[in-house]
């Protein structure tokens, strides 16, 4: 619909807010939003049930076209009014707008993410299918809140910590660990492309000092040598006692192999059977060569032959 700009206001509950005053956005950023298109989709202001001279829509997503639109001086906008949408709809659409189309600080967007899944009893898996975000994206962002520790969540706020660096600084469990590891981050001396191999590092030496870790992944120093850990003790291989219990478990495999052609398997387990089977082959022609000629005597000859050329 074709909806006066008059009779549209904010959602007072969205999570975002932005700047509504002044003319801190420049014309250009105002024509480039509208050039854009971003959809406008709105629905009835539940307070006009008291109030006749209350505006009629409230904004669900697209208050930045509507601000733009707003300070151009249009008096119509073309929206989409939706009558029959739920709360619950409503903050799903918002945090999609938030993503995809805001430049929401990262801490306060992973705060939305848990917010609303603890409100609707939602999985990441079921959020990313409403909103179009990765499951994986979602649960970096919430990352930030549950395992980050709240001083570097403020230097993420503040723009000293990057997203990047922050979702994998939150893999480490231990607080200050982080903090030891964000520190080169936090004060510029290192760029963000070394954070997930220091990170890497860390987790596989939980006692190595920052320097060794900085060293080693920075300047390519070769690492100590860590000692090896002894072996496991073998466990006794199983000892086939009785000439049944061979060909029982022959058979077994016959009728394993039989049902080989019933099976679909897939490609890269494929090779690695053939590969084994022709193994298998090849032991089984030693075998039948055995049992068919007898045991081979030292000079590598079957008795029989050994006998004859004695006799010559």
């Amino acid at each position: 619909m074709l909806l006066p700009v008059h009779s549209i206001i904010p959602d007072p509950d969205q999570p975002r807010k932005l700047p509504r005053n002044g003319r801190s956005v420049s014309t250009s950023d105002d024509l480039r939003t509208l050039e854009l298109r971003q959809p406008l989709v709105v629905r009835s202001n539940p307070d006009r049930a008291g109030d006749p001279d209350a505006p009629a829509y409230v904004i669900v997503v697209g208050e930045r076209l509507w601000m733009a639109a707003r300070r151009s001086g249009l008096t119509d906008i073309d929206g989409q009014v939706r009558a029959d949408i739920t709360e619950q709809e409503v903050r799903e659409l918002q945090l999609g707008e938030n993503y995809h189309h805001e430049k929401i600080p990262a801490m306060r967007l992973g705060r939305a993410f848990l917010e609303y899944r603890e409100q609707y009893s939602v999985t990441q898996q079921e959020l990313a299918r409403r909103t179009s975000i990765t499951p994986g994206t979602i649960h970096h962002y919430e990352s930030l809140i549950r395992n980050l520790d709240p001083e570097l969540g403020k230097k993420v706020d503040s723009g000293e910590l990057t997203f990047k660096e922050a979702r994998s600084i939150a893999d480490i469990d231990d607080y200050s660990r982080q903090r030891e590891i964000a520190g080169p981050f936090v004060s510029g001396q290192l760029s963000s492309v070394y954070v997930e191999r220091i990170v890497g590092r860390a987790k596989n030496f939980p006692t190595k000092s920052i320097d060794d870790l900085l060293d080693e992944v920075v300047n390519g120093a070769k690492p100590a040598p860590e000692p090896e850990p002894a072996p496991p003790p073998r466990s006794p291989e199983p000892v086939i006692r009785q000439r049944k219990d061979l060909e029982g478990m022959l058979l077994q495999l016959a009728g394993q192999l039989d049902s080989l052609p019933l099976q679909t398997i897939p490609e890269y387990r494929r090779l690695k059977l053939v590969s084994t089977l022709r193994i298998l082959d090849s032991r089984v022609q030693l075998a039948l060569n055995h049992l068919s000629t007898g045991p081979l005597s030292e000079a590598g000859m079957p008795p029989v032959l050994v006998g004859a050329a004695a006799r010559r």
